[in-house]
């Protein structure tokens, strides 16, 4: 862990790198910045702007997803993306990321198991590994298997969360197919205060949290630690014994450290998590109760600069991930995963209209597995070399965008992949948008390198990239309080990297020879008054390779939030989620079959004693729905949960 931190940080000081900008933005004529505010924003220039409010990105109207240096405006962007503020994230109430993301149009979640298990999130039909997942400016995917897991990921101390739909790889390279995730904490801040939060309830579960801000000068120091730890229940539905789980994370962080006139930001993050799990011990297509377990060790960390130098503005970062998988079970084994990424991007604005951003890049992954059964002591790696340029041209009524990327492989080809967007706003607070472009997804370790004697899996070193090019036409419209949006898309996948079963049972991977069409219609509405509010989503999906349907993608999603503030102490929510049936692969048979459809039904009531305590009570699946999301493991029944919330 030493060696990669220290070459994170020789990196940083030595290359450029990366980082997601944190930055003020125009608010209210009746607001007054403060001091500090005003002063920040004349230290970095005209990239940033006077702020009154010390989290800045906990609104929907600035969305720094889209920009590889610095924001932009919702009004501005070219693709639809979708926010999640703070307050919406405290209205649901929910202990898990992926519960949030149903809320996203387009966006479908599948966990096997209960608090903690193995989650995956598919956005617009794609793959899990087809998403770039950045927290706190760090791309957080396991270089293994090139996905992220959100079962382990919780919602304390997130202030923000902004989903950019569509193939992104112009900006962000290869993993960018179906869009990029950016969550956002309190990590950044430099408003002096601390939080601490308790939680109980179903299934013996329970949570504590704490994060604090302290001042150190113009410089702030971050802390943030959690704790959580569930009984479960049994996921294999045979009711013989319990599944739990537990997990622990700390963050540290410095920010807006001035060093002669170069803004310096660092940031580590530690989360373990150990699961049970039961597996098919017999192999025949059925999970047995089991004591199998999984521990994920992940370690974050990240550096960066900011400066202005020959008129352009700089961000100088480097950020690191590794994640440490260990299985305990009936074939015991343990994979680790590591990325390092290093660049410069540089912003400058040459009107009130144009901007020019360049940015280069350097990543290098690297994987290991213990058993090694094809290469003892083998660790694979791979260098990628990227070169990219973004330009933007913006009045207030029409905006254009043109990006592109070149990427040098050590393992693959060579690829370009490009960006265009147009977006032109009507006198009748209406906006047309439209982008076309291209996405890219490099094979994992695992499916080059994996073998696996327990499920009879074997990777393939032949394989080759994953290429789409998409195209999406967005409009939205505002009428007083109501705004609404509706976006028809369309990509075509080609080379999709498939499991392929031969008849001894055993598998591998290969790109296929026919093409993977994915198309929808994504549609949101949101109304606000003094005491109520409303956001809600409906998408309808068709995602299918060489015309047959794929698993795991349902064809109807929707999702609905209601909060009712009475009075200014009490707030309270109502949220319901739908999954539209879909196709999974039972193993038992080797064919696909229908799991049903399923609406979750949750509920948060908040009330605040004062200004600083608060007193939450929350209920998921109130219903008491039986569902699957993957075939043979069942869900978590109806759960209640009480808690406190303390604000200084």
């Amino acid at each position: 862990m030493k060696r990669l931190l220290l070459s994170a940080a020789i990196v940083a000081m030595a290359a450029p790198a990366w980082g997601q900008v944190q930055a003020d933005y125009e608010t209210a004529e009746h607001c007054e910045p403060s001091a500090a505010a005003k002063a920040q924003a004349a230290k970095v220039g005209d990239i940033l702007v006077v702020s009154c409010d010390p989290s800045p990105f906990r609104y929907a109207e600035i969305v720094v997803t889209a920009d590889r240096l610095g924001y932009s405006r919702n009004k501005e962007l070219t693709s639809p993306a979708s926010t999640l503020t703070q307050d919406e994230i405290h209205n649901r109430n929910q202990s898990v990321i992926a519960d949030l993301l149903r809320t996203v149009p387009g966006l479908s979640v599948s966990q096997n198991g209960g608090a903690g298990s193995l989650t995956q999130i598919r956005l617009r039909g794609s793959e899990a590994n087809h998403i770039v997942v950045i927290i706190d400016g760090v791309e957080v995917a396991n270089p293994a298997d090139g996905a992220f897991d959100f079962g382990g990921l919780r919602t304390e101390d997130v202030v923000k969360i902004e989903v950019l739909r569509g193939e992104q790889s112009a900006l962000y390279g290869s993993d960018a197919v179906g869009g990029v995730i950016n969550i956002i904490t309190r990590a950044g801040s430099t408003q002096e205060g601390w939080r601490a939060s308790v939680e109980g309830g179903s299934r013996g579960t329970y949570e504590g949290a704490v994060s604090a801000v302290i001042p150190l000068g113009e410089a702030a120091l971050s802390v943030n630690g959690n704790l959580f730890t569930t009984d479960g229940f049994d996921i294999s539905g045979l009711g013989e014994e319990k599944d739990g789980s537990k997990s622990r994370a700390f963050s540290v962080g410095l920010n807006a450290i001035e060093i002669g006139g170069v803004n310096l930001s660092t940031k580590f993050r530690s989360v373990i998590r150990e699961t049970d799990f039961d597996s098919d011990s017999d192999f025949n297509g059925r999970l047995n109760n089991t004591f199998d377990s999984t521990e994920v060790k992940t370690e974050t960390a990240r550096i960066d600069a900011r400066f202005a130098l020959a008129g352009f503005d700089h961000k100088i970062a480097a950020h690191m991930v590794e994640t440490d998988t260990e299985t305990v079970g009936g074939f015991s084994s343990r994979s680790i995963g590591s990325r390092h990424v290093a660049n410069w991007a540089a912003k400058r604005d040459f009107s009130d209209a144009h901007s020019l951003t360049i940015l280069g890049e350097a990543e290098h992954e690297q994987y290991e597995i213990s058993p090694n059964f094809t290469e003892a002591g083998a660790q694979p790696d791979n260098w990628t070399y990227g070169i990219a340029g973004d330009y933007r041209f913006n009045t207030n009524d029409i905006t254009f965008t043109a990006s592109a990327r070149h990427d040098i492989n050590d393992l693959f080809d060579n690829a370009t992949t490009w960006r265009l967007g147009a977006g032109y706003g009507f006198d009748w607070n209406g906006r047309l948008r439209a982008s076309v472009g291209t996405g890219i997804k490099n094979p994992t370790f695992v499916e080059l390198f994996g073998f696996f004697p327990a499920s009879r899996f074997t990777g393939n070193r032949d394989l080759q990239p994953e290429t789409s090019l998409g195209v999406s036409i967005g409009y939205e419209q505002s009428v007083g309080n109501l705004d609404l949006s509706l976006d028809v898309f369309r990509s075509e996948l080609q080379d999709e990297i498939a499991t392929v079963f031969n008849l001894d049972f055993s598998s591998t991977v290969m790109n296929l020879g026919t093409d993977s069409s994915r198309e929808g219609v994504e549609l949101a509405a949101s109304w606000s008054s003094d005491t109520l509010s409303f956001q809600g989503s409906a998408s309808f999906l068709n995602s299918e390779q060489n015309d047959l349907e794929e698993i795991r993608r349902p064809k109807v999603l929707a999702s609905g939030t209601a909060t009712w503030t009475p009075i200014d102490e009490l707030a309270l929510t109502v949220a319901v989620d739908h999954n539209g049936s879909q196709l999974d692969t039972d193993f038992a048979t080797f064919q696909n079959v229908k799991l049903d459809d399923f609406t979750l039904i949750g509920a948060n009531v908040r009330y605040r004693l004062n200004d600083r305590v608060a007193l939450t009570f929350r209920g998921s699946n109130l219903l008491d729905k039986t569902y699957e999301e993957i075939v043979g493991y069942t869900s978590a029944g109806r759960a209640v949960f009480g808690g406190l919330e303390l604000d200084f």
